[in-house]
């Protein structure tokens, strides 16, 4: 019997999401779409629906560890994609993991902490950004992170300053290749993303905002950015064309709930073909995993 060739492999680390607008399911959905046999190593386990989370149930450092170590000792995969992390030990894990395979890229999304409004909860939270700035950051090949949710941390002083004039700067001194910034505001009017690394001129795509409130958003963006990676792409060109599915899978978005508009990761299937052309929407609110 004669097998398929193996899809590229694509290792992501994110909690789930049972509404399937972000996390791990959106993680499989846009890898599928785009080419990629997606592995699955979960952080978290959530109760939510379209409106918001409910409950979190953590996964133990170790667990994290065997999942990865399990899957990686079977298979070799062209690019590690880390989602939401909720403890520095968790982040530990992570980081351990990625630095036994210096090779292959590594793409990071810095997305929204569930904390419960508890003083204790939001301290451990800020603990585990800083390791994420400490460990994961200086392994990674691009990071993926939202405009207003940079600036926040920088003007709270969670990402160390040091010498740095703005938050971009201070986000690639903690030593990733390049940084990716979503919802910049510009002077032209729409808010734009940039491309920042090691080169003084960053690369800046205009961002177009679409009406509505959508969940997923940035999840969708940094699992595409992973899967064209592991599907050998440059990143530049990566760059363009996971914004390009982005922007495609939300204006095919739906609500199949009561709370907010969901991308359409499979509408790229569906529409294979389709030329680039128009600048990307932005969605309104938070764009990221539970």
């Amino acid at each position: 019997m004669t097998f398929a060739k193996t899809p590229p492999l694509l290792l992501c680390f994110a909690p789930t999401d049972p509404s399937g607008a972000a996390g791990i399911q959106a993680d499989v959905l846009t890898g599928a779409s785009l080419g990629c046999h997606v592995l699955s190593v979960l952080t978290g386990l959530s109760i939510q629906d379209t409106a918001g989370v409910e409950d979190l149930q953590t996964m133990a450092p170790e667990f994290i560890d065997d999942q990865a170590r399990c899957l990686l000792e079977d298979m070799t995969v062209q690019a590690f994609k880390v989602g939401s992390l909720y403890s520095p030990e968790a982040v530990s894990a992570v980081a351990q993991v990625v630095a036994d395979y210096p090779d292959v890229p590594l793409v990071v999304h810095l997305g929204t902490e569930v904390v419960d409004g508890d003083e204790a909860a939001r301290e451990a939270a800020d603990d585990t950004v800083a390791a994420i700035f400490e460990l994961l950051l200086p392994q990674a090949d691009v990071v993926v992170v939202d405009h207003r949710r940079l600036e926040h941390w920088f003007a709270e002083e969670l990402l160390p300053k040091s010498d740095a004039e703005n938050a971009v700067q201070a986000l690639l001194a903690c030593g990733p290749q390049h940084a990716f910034v979503t919802g910049v505001p510009h002077a032209g009017g729409a808010p734009v993303n940039v491309l920042a690394g090691s080169d003084p001129q960053a690369e800046a795509w205009s961002w177009r905002r679409l009406p509505g409130s959508f969940h997923g958003a940035g999840s969708t963006l940094a699992a595409a950015l992973a899967a064209l990676l592991a599907g050998g792409a440059e990143l530049r060109q990566a760059v363009i064309d996971a914004q390009q599915f982005t922007r495609r899978s939300l204006e095919a978005g739906f609500q199949p709930g009561m709370g907010r508009t969901l991308p359409d990761r499979m509408f790229w299937t569906r529409s294979a073909g389709s030329d680039a052309g128009e600048d990307a929407g932005e969605p309104d609110g938070d764009d990221d995993e539970a």
